[in-house]
């Protein structure tokens, strides 16, 4: 009985003093394109993003998870998309003066993209980013970031396909294995 009070004794004084940062945010998503068997490029309408980072501090930085959602539409097809990612990230602080910090980071993880010319749904994504954090007490803060978002797929994936006149075409399918989207977020920190 012993040993498990001082093990759930050390579990609460070390969890009293960790941290956890959460900064839910919204922002705006463009980038990445299909082609058809045609040539054409069809370019993914920028739309509106929500964003969730849930952090713990490191030494001078953060590490934690990043989850964005994006709906799109490719342009001039009237065709929906959605692609989620999620990442396991890491953060560099830069402190400006008292109040302000920058920071940069990368990440790894993978996407989710939820469209009908896609066959593969899961593919690997990485990120890259930067941004300013203004701290109006040690708990709240205003956070504003620029971020890239690349995920692979696999080009050899076609979909929409239909009958014309007794030939079958497939619509789209992607034009690389690489596609890369830019996103701008901005959100509130909370430091608990």
């Amino acid at each position: 009985m012993k040993r498990y009070s001082l093990l759930l004794l050390c579990m609460t004084t070390s969890s009293s003093y960790a941290e956890l940062i959460i900064t839910p945010m919204i922002g705006y998503t463009l980038g990445g394109s299909v082609e058809d068997d045609s040539g054409n490029t069809y370019d993914m309408e920028g739309r509106s993003s929500f964003a969730l980072a849930i952090e713990v501090p490191v030494e001078k930085g953060r590490v934690g998870l990043f989850y964005s959602r994006q709906s799109a539409q490719l342009e001039g097809l009237n065709i929906n998309s959605s692609i989620q990612y999620l990442h396991f990230q890491s953060s560099l602080d830069m402190p400006i003066s008292e109040n302000f910090i920058g920071y940069i980071g990368v990440g790894l993880g993978g996407s989710y993209v939820d469209a009908d010319w896609v066959d593969n749904n899961i593919g690997f994504s990485a990120t890259g980013f930067a941004g300013l954090e203004y701290r109006f007490t040690s708990n709240l803060a205003l956070n504003a970031q620029i971020r890239w978002l690349g995920t692979s797929v696999d080009n050899n994936n076609s979909a929409l396909c239909y009958s014309d006149q007794g030939n079958s075409k497939c619509l789209i399918h992607f034009e690389s294995d690489w596609v890369n989207q830019f996103q701008s977020n901005v959100g509130m920190t909370f430091r608990f």
